[in-house]
């Protein structure tokens, strides 16, 4: 399922519309050249035509963002010639429905703050690629253990998704069958609490399935607790106190160039099933502020917008097969907020540095 440098000191402000192309001279040739793209003689052909269906979606949304229909608008990126199940697999997040502690926290006095974004306190490493390994879930458990480490620590530290990837033992098939082909945070949550997560240097991220191997515990955590379900209020209380892992229905951001995104609930990308894991890293009042794990070339900057309009709203998830772990499925479910961001939220317990003994 992809760095920035002193993301502390940045300013995250955007310009809106800044990047909505009309795409009116584009074609195949610029596509490859901008992205660096090389095909096999077999392939081409296929890519071209996914290029260019995508590429007339992408031009009619964007006419419909200047005409002041949408918030958001859509770009050519590395993505635009993507298969779906390629897309799909890239998005292999689905849920954990085993027993777990639920907690609601206590705002702090005089309530949540207006708005907070953990970029700016130093909390939040540079932007991840998890490449073409279904790994989504192992970046937003891992990405999250980071930052509520520095939280709790002051220390920021680079950690190690690919801990995950090799090591989680996924018995029950809860999201996939393990590894590039599925898993859920809460999983690698366990995980971590039985013998932590390395560093990104000393287990480098390969992208694909790995034999899991000894390595030391840099970071352990003694649990996790889930957030209310589909409650705003709750999650914003939570994403205050520290950023949080979360899933999304992530179908409709293939093409996220910028802006305030309500492409999940509205709009010709339009799609209410959850399967991918995040991470919440803030918030304003209009909208939630989230990292994904596809590059900083994705979205703005590695990051997506996510509007608040609709967080008193529900949809329906049609297809809760791609984003409910393990049997049986329901036939739907009922998601909170745009892209179901309300729905499935979670952040580690008792984080603190490994023992540095030497774990399997």
């Amino acid at each position: 399922m992809k760095a920035v440098c002193g993301l502390a000191a940045l300013s995250f402000s955007f310009v809106a519309g800044e990047d909505a192309q009309l795409y009116a001279d584009y074609n195949f040739q610029k596509y490859i050249a901008e992205h660096g793209k090389s095909y096999s003689a077999g392939e081409l052909a296929q890519r071209e035509s996914i290029f260019s269906d995508n590429l007339e979606k992408v031009k009619s949304h964007n006419r419909e963002y200047h005409a002041g229909v949408h918030t958001w608008w859509a770009t050519m990126n590395h993505l635009a010639d993507m298969t779906p199940d390629e897309f799909q697999a890239l998005r292999s997040k689905k849920i954990d429905p085993s027993q777990h502690p639920v907690v609601q926290l206590t705002a702090a006095a005089g309530g949540n703050p207006d708005s907070i974004d953990w970029r700016e306190k130093g909390a939040v490493t540079p932007v991840k690629n998890q490449g073409g390994c279904g790994s989504c879930w192992a970046f937003s458990a891992t990405e999250t253990m980071e930052s509520a480490y520095q939280v709790a620590s002051g220390k920021l530290l680079t950690l190690a998704p690919q801990t995950y990837v090799n090591c989680v033992k996924n018995p029950n098939t809860c999201g996939g069958t393990g590894g590039c082909e599925g898993a859920t945070m809460e999983l690698a949550f366990n995980l971590t609490v039985q013998t932590g997560i390395a560093l990104e240097s000393d287990i480098p991220y390969r992208g694909s399935d790995q034999t899991c191997k000894a390595y030391k515990a840099a970071v352990k955590c003694t649990g996790y607790v889930k957030n209310p379900t589909n409650d705003a209020a709750a999650f914003e209380t939570a994403l205050a106190t520290m950023p949080q892992a979360i899933t999304v229905a992530a179908g409709a951001w293939q093409f996220y160039g910028g802006g305030l995104f309500k492409g999940c609930s509205s709009g010709l990308f339009k799609s209410n099933t959850l399967d991918h894991g995040v991470q919440a890293v803030g918030y304003t009042q209009d909208y939630w502020i989230v990292r994904n794990s596809w590059g900083a070339s994705w979205g703005e900057k590695g990051f997506i917008r996510i509007s608040r309009a609709n967080d008193a709203k529900t949809f329906t998830d049609s297809s809760p097969a791609d984003g409910v772990a393990c049997k049986p499925y329901p036939k739907t479910q009922t998601v909170g907020g745009e892209c179901g961001i309300l729905f499935d939220t979670s952040y580690p317990t008792g984080v603190t540095a490994g023992d540095e003994s030497i774990v399997v």
